[in-house]
């Protein structure tokens, strides 16, 4: 018996050393892993890590649906059987000031199994692009493109829908333009122990998540390119049945994707938004619901063939949505008063407000925050009338989301930030 167990702690010893070896080994190798030279954002994702802290997740016994089943099959058929080397860390690049799509660069282990892997799970949306070169294209979905060859794959996740594969085969056909990630000197200090990190080439932003069962933690640094007091006045709201809540008190320079919202519902342009805004923005969603009525008028015929004007009072259900600045007239005057609903205007206590409804409260008060820049989700108040993909599983798992930043000093904010699920 003794010897049977020494034996037993034998075999056990040697396989948690090997793992660990084999762990340590794809370690080392991170750095081997390429991006363009021309990259100005880096994502990455520690998918050993990931895996390695969330065992328990994984169980099979945990009662899943069968969605969350056909995700756990296709990861791990992309993980074990797709003929790609997939690294410890995975890094994803942009290469464009804004980040509107991020790339990736793995090695192939195996062509045919790659080929295999993506005609099974996507025969609609794979056909070779170059036959005599094996370089072959997958449309994932809307977002997501694949690119292979024998040697390589290259992967896009865009925010723009159906965008093409010129990019991915440029990109493939030039691996003169790949660096080892260890040898880029912009990025010195784009090692985490955390699962997820990004971090950009100005430095200006930095991200790292933590993933744990049904919570992630966020923390970051971002600097700014305005000084900041300690205190800042914002809107008072009422949070009852609250489904959003943000403000922002940054400059556009700090916030471009505000800036690019902005500048397609105005048309204003750089400079006259920089005249216009006065760095204050705030946006409410609730899960209430008020009635909105437009009136359509349809042309009718007499048997004389005479026009008859007739009106109809169309009435639809929106979600409160109220939008606050501080601005100039400039700006007043050109925000639409529909934007997928209709808003209403109103100067109230030095805010512009836009809501979706016309009953408002005569006064405005302001409160004091610590918080230059603050986002709450609360998808379990998610209106109704938007539970499209992926809103509807976001809503009935009952998903939070709240991230705030404080001062560090007077041109750098903490973030903090937590996802419960």
């Amino acid at each position: 018996m003794k010897r049977i167990v020494i034996i037993i702690c034998s075999i056990v010893l040697l396989l948690s050393a090997t793992v660990w070896t084999y762990y340590i080994i794809r370690k080392n190798n991170i750095e081997k892993q390429y991006v363009s030279k021309e990259c100005t954002h880096i994502f990455s994702i520690a998918v050993d890590d990931l895996i390695l802290d969330n065992l328990s997740s994984f169980n099979p016994w945990s009662g899943k649906s069968v969605d969350t089943a056909v995700d756990e099959s296709w990861i791990t058929g992309l993980l074990w059987h797709a003929g790609i080397e997939i690294p410890a860390r995975i890094y994803l690049f942009s290469m464009t000031d804004r980040a509107p799509q991020f790339y990736g660069i793995l090695a192939l282990k195996n062509y045919d199994e790659c080929f295999s892997f993506f005609a099974n799970r996507y025969p609609k949306g794979i056909s070779f692009l170059d036959k005599e070169q094996g370089v072959v294209r997958v449309s994932v979905n809307n977002h997501i493109k694949v690119i292979f060859d024998r040697n390589n794959l290259i992967y896009k996740i865009d925010r723009e829908r159906n965008s093409g594969f010129e990019d991915l085969h440029l990109l493939l056909k030039q691996p003169n333009t790949w660096v080892q990630i260890h040898s880029f000197p912009e990025f010195k200090n784009i090692h985490s122990n955390k699962h997820i990190s990004y971090i950009q080439k100005d430095k200006k932003l930095k991200l790292e998540a933590s993933i744990a069962k049904h919570k992630i933690d966020i923390t970051g640094e971002w600097l700014i390119s305005q000084d900041l007091d300690k205190k800042f006045p914002v809107r008072a709201m009422d949070t009852t049945n609250q489904a959003m809540t943000f403000w922002t008190m940054l400059s556009l320079d700090d916030m471009p994707l505000l800036a690019d919202l902005m500048h397609k519902y105005t048309g204003l342009d750089q400079l006259q938004l920089q005249n216009a805004y006065a760095n204050y923005f705030d946006l409410q969603v609730k899960s209430d619901i008020t009635i909105q009525r437009d009136t359509l008028i349809t042309y009718s015929y007499d048997d004389d063939f005479n026009p008859i004007e007739e009106k109809k009072i169309n009435e639809i259900n929106v979600p409160y949505i109220a939008h606050a600045w501080i601005d100039n007239n400039a700006l007043a005057e050109s925000l639409p008063t529909t934007m997928f609903y209709k808003f209403y205007k109103q100067r109230k206590s030095g805010f512009l407000l836009n809501t979706t409804t016309q009953s408002t409260p005569n006064l405005v008060k302001i409160e004091e925050t610590s918080y230059p820049f603050y986002l709450y989700i609360n998808f379990g108040k998610w209106p109704d009338t938007w539970l499209v993909e992926p809103f509807d599983k976001l809503k009935a798992n009952q998903v939070k989301v709240e991230v705030s930043t404080i001062i560090q000093n007077k041109n750098s904010l903490s973030i903090q930030g937590q996802i419960n699920y």
